[in-house]
Parts: structure tokens; sequence; C-alpha cells
């Protein structure tokens, strides 16, 4: 998405303004008036900017603080507003033709030049996405209901070459093997620690799944074949750690709405949630 403003600023210096526009890679010039030009006193160009990010707002206030003009330079956003580039910093401005920008309510690109929180660490919020706390922050809506989660226990995802996978996990993450097993008729059968990957090309024997753990972190690997073709997501599930009050209890509410169930057992629960998200809740 594109940003549209129009600059207003004292002819004397309207060349210097274009320069300075022009001087940002992802800006440029579309229209050049005089508006007034039989009004002696009202001796302004305007100059309507598009750009694809708005450095160019920085390199306009460098511009203007140089020459220290900033009160005679304005700034009218798509909503017609005229603002003085002295009665704002850069930051502010960003966010003000941010937000008014006609695309802004409807469409996603909202990650640029937001208020500044810090999280816990002293990291920005734009730094680590997805995720992490606010300093001293409190929830901004409370729970409901009280459930007793303990930790996620590991994050499953199916791979078509399971060897591959193990390999590219160990390396990257620095994990570990826990097991690898496969199934036999109704039961889960353990491989042996010095399983071979070469060896079962000949045997036939290959894992079904395969456990690796950093720490309290574990991923589980999902077999699917080669010859698999994965419409379904890479992320098979989420498997939740829970004392068994609330694994009967969040069974209950899953039953109760209708949820798909993949698997139901004394201590284990898998359902699928509205959002298509598979959870595994397992009696800790």
């Amino acid at each position: 998405m594109a940003y549209r403003f129009i600059l207003e600023v004292p002819e004397m210096v309207q060349e210097d303004a274009k320069i300075a526009v022009e001087s940002s890679r992802d800006a440029e010039i579309l229209i050049e008036r005089h508006p007034h030009e039989l009004d002696p006193n009202d001796a302004f160009a305007e100059l309507t900017i598009v750009a694809h990010s708005l450095d160019v707002v920085d390199n306009l206030y460098n511009w203007a603080i140089s020459g220290d003009f900033r009160s005679n330079v304005y700034l009218y956003a798509h909503k017609g507003q005229r603002v003085s580039l002295g009665d704002h910093d850069s930051k502010s401005m960003r966010r003000l033709i941010q937000g008014d920008q006609y695309w802004f309510e409807n469409t996603t690109p909202r990650i640029s030049h937001q208020i500044d929180l810090v999280m816990e660490g002293g990291s920005r919020v734009a730094d680590v996405p997805y995720g992490g706390r606010l300093a001293n922050s409190t929830s901004a809506l409370q729970a409901t209901s009280t459930i007793d989660i303990g930790s996620v226990d590991n994050i499953a995802i199916n791979v078509r070459d399971i060897a591959r996978a193990e390999e590219f996990y160990r390396d990257f993450f620095g994990m570990n093997v826990i097991y690898r097993a496969r199934r036999d008729d109704d039961r889960w059968e353990h491989l042996n620690t010095n399983y071979s990957y070469n060896e079962g090309i000949h045997t036939g024997i290959e894992p079904e799944i395969v456990r690796l753990e950093n720490g309290s972190v574990g991923l589980v690997l999902i077999n699917t074949g080669m010859g698999k073709v994965l419409h379904e997501p890479r992320l098979a599930y989420i498997s939740l750690n829970v004392p068994m009050d609330t694994l009967n209890h969040l069974r209950g509410r899953a039953l109760f709405s209708s949820f798909t169930v993949q698997e139901d057992s004394p201590r284990a629960f898998r359902f699928v949630d509205p959002f298509s998200i598979v959870w595994q809740i397992v009696a800790s």
C-alpha cells in the first residue's frame, strides 16, 4: 500500500523541499501546483507526495529543522486536516499519516511506527513478533474461568522425510532424540537407540514418530511418508500437560460443543477447535 499526502511549503523553499522528498528512494511527487497564484499574501506551493514507506517524513523533518522553518510547513492528509510540522515530531507525524489513510481501517499494514511498547528484558514489541509480555503490564482482559494448565508438552509437525527432518532439528536447535517409535498393531514399539536409517531402508523398519527435546521444549516429528501430498497443515497438534481434573473438564466442554474428536482415552484427549487447531490434552 502507498501512503499519500499533500505537503504545503513556502514558495521560496519549494525546490529544497522537492530535493528532500526525492532523496527518499521510495517516494515521489505526483502533483506540484500553486493553488493561490493570484493571492500575493499566500505564497505557498502544494506537493502531492506518494510513498511506499514513511521514511520520507524523516527526511522532511531533517530538512525543515536544518532551515528552522518547521512552523511554516504544513501537511494535508487524506481527511483534509491541515497540520504544522512544528506541532509534531517525526514519529507522531508518521502515526498521523498512517492512521489517516483511506485503506488503513480495512487492510492490515499496521506494523510500522506505532507507539513503542517495552517488553520484559527491554525489547520493543516490534522486535519480538507474535509474543512476549509487556513490562509492568496487567491482563488486558481477565479469564472468565480458572483452568489449571501445566505446560506445553510438545509441538508436533508432519514431515515427509523423517530422517532428514530429525537431522535438521538436531543440528539447528541442538535437540536430543528422546525416542523413535513405530506402531505395531495396537501398540507403539520403541526402536533401539542404535537404530540406523540406512539399515531401515533394507529392513523396512522406519519410525512413525520421533520425539526430540531441548530443555523444556519438545518437538514430535510425524512421518507421513515420501509419497504423501501434505494438503493438511504441517502443524499436526499442540500438546498440553494438565492435571487429570482439568483434562476431564476440557474433555467435557469439547464433547458438549461437538468439536471433532481425534483421540479419546482415559489419560489423553485430542480435538479440533473452531479455528482448525488440533489440541492434545494429556494428564500429567
